[in-house]
């Protein structure tokens, strides 16, 4: 722990010195921005039109997490007042569930008229789940090096993904302090689940998948109670699980994961965001008919933005 503060003292002083650390690591990570987003629905009941869902994403609650930049989020989730408030998973750091009052408070502290809803990320079971050196999806080693010397480390090597899942990490328990904070605040979990909501004489479906990463994204379990005769939201962190969903009923598909690239440089940002498909980056698709957004999120591991400022995406449901 020692050695890791004083990592990150020198961190912080190289950002300072060096002139060019100075807005990615102090001033691009606190330029939270609202993008707002018109989703056209031909099947939307007239009832559901105008409907808003606000997106948030990669909470990444630390100790470290800014109050300031806390209080910003509150208050302009809570300004917005949309009907239903999304998290698109990571909540945690590390799978590390620290100042857990405080994560229940802010979370309590988010308004959604209709409801709020989660899906986990790789971050909050429990064990951490990343990429190791052979490019498998794999559980982070319990003494790892300082978050920081790992991603000069990338910098300068390649990693393949395999896109296999390492028996670890398939065995990785859920955190089961985090499902207990989230069973006591407003938000309700959804693990390859579908929940179909009453809203307006009418009802939309609501489905959350399992993480990717881990091989707990189950298409077939979290769809079977989907209400096909009414529009459908689906939640899931990693974006690389999308094209197994491609055939299963949903309008949206909201995911996050990536960070928007984090340090969003032309032949470096992949050295740090490691994805199946480079392709969901970040930003809106359209694919099969239905549209997709890799929100950018809100915080990471680091608190470092090149080029890919922090954000929450508002949509509003229309009818076509």
């Amino acid at each position: 722990m020692y050695t890791k503060k004083i990592i990150n003292w020198f961190w912080d002083a190289w950002c300072v010195l060096s002139l060019i650390g100075i807005w990615p690591r102090f001033v691009e990570p606190n330029l939270l921005s609202l993008n707002k987003i018109k989703i056209n629905i031909p099947h939307l009941p007239l009832n559901l039109n105008g409907l808003t869902i606000l997106q948030l994403s990669d909470l990444h609650w630390s100790s470290n997490f800014s109050a300031s930049f806390k209080r910003k989020l509150i208050k302009k989730i809570n300004r917005i007042d949309p009907d239903i408030l999304v998290l698109t998973g990571d909540f945690l750091v590390r799978a590390k569930l620290e100042q857990p009052d405080g994560l229940l408070a802010f979370l309590s502290a988010l308004k959604a008229k209709v409801g709020s809803f989660a899906v986990l990320g790789n971050h909050d079971y429990a064990c951490y789940v990343t990429v190791n050196a052979k490019g498998d999806y794999d559980i982070e080693k319990k003494n790892p090096d300082a978050h920081i010397l790992k991603g000069f480390k990338r910098l300068f090597s390649s990693i393949s993904l395999s896109k296999k899942v390492s028996t670890k990490a398939k065995q990785t328990k859920t955190h089961t302090e985090l499902i207990r904070l989230l069973e006591k605040s407003p938000f309700q979990l959804l693990h390859n689940k579908t929940v179909t909501l009453p809203i307006n004489g009418s009802r939309l479906n609501i489905c959350g998948l399992g993480e990717h990463t881990l091989g707990r994204c189950h298409p077939e379990q979290a769809f079977k109670h989907y209400d096909r005769k009414f529009p459908g939201i689906v939640l899931t962190h990693n974006p690389d699980s999308v094209p197994f969903l491609l055939d299963y009923p949903g309008d949206l598909i909201l995911s996050g994961h990536t960070h928007g690239g984090q340090v969003n440089l032309p032949f470096i940002w992949n050295k740090f965001t490691c994805i199946e498909n480079p392709q969901f980056k970040r930003g809106l698709k359209k694919l099969n008919g239905k549209y997709l957004y890799i929100n950018r999120g809100v915080r990471g591991g680091v608190d470092f933005r090149w080029f890919s400022p922090p954000e929450l995406t508002l949509f509003t449901l229309e009818v076509v």
